[in-house]
């Protein structure tokens, strides 16, 4: 289906056009062991930082629409449920401020041209919501095991929540929301950095199924507060 916004120039177009190829690679992840789902829950849980503050370049692909790049300063409170996105060019001018809490998402300021696109705004406010809040399964979540990755899934009201954790230490390798028709959107992480006993993604795919675009995280840096 072709997206029916009309994207802002100001929002730096990328050089390539569409949906490109997958732009991280994942190592072949170790076979697991005689693996318990609740440890192997309760180990990602510690791992996770509670607050952090992250510097990436931003990736938006749209069918039918040149790349956007922005460069994100992001800030995330897990244990508030809270989130601030800020979209800067190039030359470091705020573009939008996108925040969210427990009562929903928000746009705290868009540049002009960017107001007129407030369902892209609050998309892309959801989608950051998605990627890094509520990033461990719930305790009673059932569970399927193979040689290599432990899936949790739970019912909620918008669908089926499913989680793939694998390696070790353990990492959220893909958080998806599935329906009837099938996945509504999927984030999958890669390449994580550690730092003071926490792990980070460097690389984040996001994919949208109703609004069919992608966001590419490339972290650039963190720290943990």
């Amino acid at each position: 289906m072709k997206c029916s916004w009309t994207i802002p120039l100001i929002l730096l177009p990328a050089i390539l056009m569409g949906c490109a190829a997958e732009p991280f690679t994942r190592s072949p992840l170790p076979t697991l062991k005689n693996p318990d789902p609740g440890a192997i829950r309760a180990q990602l849980a510690h791992s996770l930082p509670d607050r952090f503050t992250s510097d990436d370049t931003v990736i938006i692909q749209i069918p039918f629409h040149n790349d956007l790049a922005v460069l994100g300063v992001l800030r995330v409170d897990r244990p508030a449920g809270t989130f601030e996105l800020v979209g800067l060019n190039q030359l470091g001018v705020k573009l939008f401020h996108v925040a969210g809490d427990s009562h929903g998402d928000m746009i705290r300021f868009a540049v002009p041209p960017l107001m007129k696109h407030k369902d892209l705004l609050m998309a892309i406010a959801e989608d950051i919501r998605r990627m890094f809040l509520n990033l461990v399964p719930a305790s009673v979540a059932e569970t399927d095991t193979d040689s290599t990755t432990i899936e949790y899934s739970e019912e909620t009201p918008l669908g089926k929540m499913v989680y793939e954790v694998g390696d070790s230490p353990p990492i959220l390798l893909e958080k998806r929301l599935t329906g009837f028709f099938g996945t509504k959107w999927r984030v999958r992480y890669y390449r994580y950095h550690s730092f003071s006993n926490t792990l980070y993604p460097r690389g984040i795919v996001m994919d949208n199924g109703h609004y069919h675009y992608r966001i590419i995280v490339k972290n650039r840096d963190w720290g943990v507060e």
